[in-house]
């Protein structure tokens, strides 16, 4: 968990070899410099697509204050 008063950046995105893997959909969130893997998301932010020269090409991205992770939920805050 990771929080903060002041809003930060932070991006997520779809992980293939990692959905293969655990045969479900997993995301990746990417907030204060940690990747959380998670399987949804409850985003209470904003957010726009990214595009990317480097794989993954699309990302969402936004800003917020906390992250919390909650039965393999991401709550973004």
């Amino acid at each position: 968990m990771n929080t903060t008063t002041k809003q930060k950046a932070f991006w997520f995105h779809y992980n293939k070899p990692l959905s293969l893997q655990r045969k479900k959909n997993i995301l990746t969130v990417h907030f204060n410099g940690a990747c959380h893997f998670v399987e949804g998301l409850d985003c209470r932010v904003p957010i726009k697509t990214r595009n990317r020269k480097l794989q993954p090409r699309c990302v969402m991205a936004g800003k917020a204050s906390s992250i919390k992770i909650e039965n393999e939920v991401a709550i973004i805050i």
